[in-house]
């Protein structure tokens, strides 16, 4: 098992590295993941729902997404599949704001689990005992949610980050949707079909399987996807990206020549929490990387971050299924070794994440891509007039062809990277896979990001679908000037 295990991370590291990107070049693995593998449906619902804006996914972008809409007096049907809301946070364990911008929902999000005792800002705490690349970052009670909003130039000290616990989000989130009073949560109901109208312009319903395997068809007015694999759209078959894009697709110069296959490190994180006699992990023989980014409070829960469990392209050739079954041999092992090291002597694991924390996936293509130039730019120096979130995290890749590059300020994310190319008018996207190239998503994925954009999908989808239901056709600045993201950066002074 080991040999096999150490070969799936050279074969796939190098085979993958060149490899032409697209759904062509990499089938998705048939797996109880892939909805894209299942049958066409062609009976009788048990159920048919109609609704304003209908959100499928209910990561941090679709959670956003569902209030912006309700609170703009939308009827909203939020689909997710898994029993928690709010996707790789609190379904993946990576329950960790790096610092950055964050707007009114996210800040709302962690007063109400800081109010639970499930969140806080945290700091860099020092471990020099650990003679392995690690970031330990813990609660600080006295440090603000203020110092956590900006990465470029943080306060003394170093970036903080908001630190928080898997099932304190699920609750803060089902509370702020449940009191906008608008909201239907389909939680356990999966997304796996797509219908369009007549005309073939307009996406008319999509259908879904609850946990009873009753299918479900939701009709509405628009539609957002925000189920970070883009399931949604790639059932419609828009236009998607995947891995790393050439040099020429977006003139970016940090990108490679040809198309590559090249995909971010996979994390499986798990949860561990201090006892007076805990059980030491017997872990199995998978080899995994003495590397981790802990976060959580001193002496009380903390979030285990693997950093890169599996390479990324093992999704693609594996599929979900035996990712998850890998992973969680090398989360064992990395449990084993890490609680021998100090500080974590007196900590026993309490849980595996039920979900592979994903970094990237597929992305749409859209009216138009952030790229390279627009993180080197800065908001002050980008060309657009539709900018609807703010955002200024490295450059982050882990895996093969890894690197970390700071971005020097703020840059804004454009409406119109919410909305797919192609004819389809009532659809937008609010995700990891927007139209984000893969440079970019490397810098724009992280999830206050992914809230700033449901927050500007969600209000432009209940306008439109106050009136025509083309997305395109929302007054833009009225949503730019609403939104007002810039206005979630600290640095006024950077403007």
């Amino acid at each position: 098992m080991t040999n096999r295990i150490f070969t799936l991370f050279i074969v796939l590291t190098l085979a993958f590295a060149n490899c032409a990107c697209g759904t062509d070049a990499a089938p998705d693995a048939n797996d109880s993941w892939n909805v894209l593998t299942r049958p066409k449906f062609t009976g009788e619902p048990a159920q048919e729902l109609e609704t304003d804006v209908c959100v499928v996914g209910a990561g941090s972008g679709g959670i956003a997404a569902a209030i912006a809409a309700a609170r703009e007096n939308a009827d909203v049907v939020l689909v997710e599949r898994q029993k928690r809301l709010g996707g790789t946070s609190a379904n993946a364990f990576v329950s960790n704001w790096e610092g950055g911008p964050g707007d009114a929902i996210a800040k709302e999000l962690f007063e109400r689990m800081r109010a639970q005792g499930g969140a806080g800002v945290a700091k860099e705490f020092p471990h020099p005992e650990i003679q392995a690349p690690m970031g330990l970052k813990l609660v600080d009670e006295n440090e603000p949610y203020e110092n956590s909003l900006m990465r470029v130039n943080p306060p003394e000290g170093g970036y903080r980050s908001v630190v928080f616990l898997p099932d304190a989000f699920d609750r803060a989130a089902r509370d702020m949707l449940t009191e906008t009073t608008r909201v239907a949560i389909l939680d356990e109901t999966t997304f796996f079909q797509a219908e369009l109208d007549d005309s073939g312009r307009r996406v008319r319903s999509v259908l879904c399987e609850n946990a009873k395997g009753e299918t479900i068809r939701i009709a509405a007015r628009v539609f957002i996807d925000a189920t970070g694999d883009v399931w949604l759209c790639r059932a419609l078959g828009l236009e998607t990206m995947l891995g790393a894009d050439a040099r020429g697709d977006f003139g970016e110069v940090g990108a490679p020549e040809e198309r590559q296959l090249q995909l971010n490190a996979i994390s499986r994180c798990y949860l561990i929490e201090p006892r007076d006699n805990p059980k030491r992990e017997e872990g199995s023989d998978a080899p995994f990387p003495r590397c981790a980014y802990v976060s959580g409070w001193l002496d009380g829960p903390r979030c285990v971050n693997t950093l890169a469990a599996l390479p990324g392209a093992a999704l693609i050739e594996l599929g979900y299924d035996q990712c998850l079954i890998e992973s969680e041999k090398i989360a064992r092992s990395h449990w084993r070794w890490l609680q021998s090291q100090p500080g974590f002597e007196n900590y026993e694991l309490v849980a595996i994440a039920p979900m592979l924390g994903l970094r990237e996936g597929y992305r749409v293509k859209t009216k138009y891509v952030l790229r390279e130039s627009d993180l080197i730019e800065g908001w002050e120096n980008q060309p657009h007039h539709d900018m609807i979130a703010v955002a200024d995290h490295p450059c982050d890749l882990h895996g093969e062809g890894g690197r970390l590059e700071e971005v020097k300020t703020a840059y804004g994310v454009p409406y119109r990277c919410l909305i797919p190319e192609g004819k389809l008018q009532n659809i937008l996207v609010a995700c990891r896979g927007a139209g984000l190239s893969k440079i970019a998503a490397a810098s724009c994925r992280l999830q206050r990001s992914m809230i700033q954009l449901g927050t500007a999908a969600g209000t432009a989808a209940a306008w439109a679908a106050r009136h025509d239901g083309v997305v395109e056709n929302i007054d833009v600045e009225a949503l730019v000037d609403k939104i007002d993201a810039r206005s979630n950066y600290p640095h006024k002074g950077e403007r």
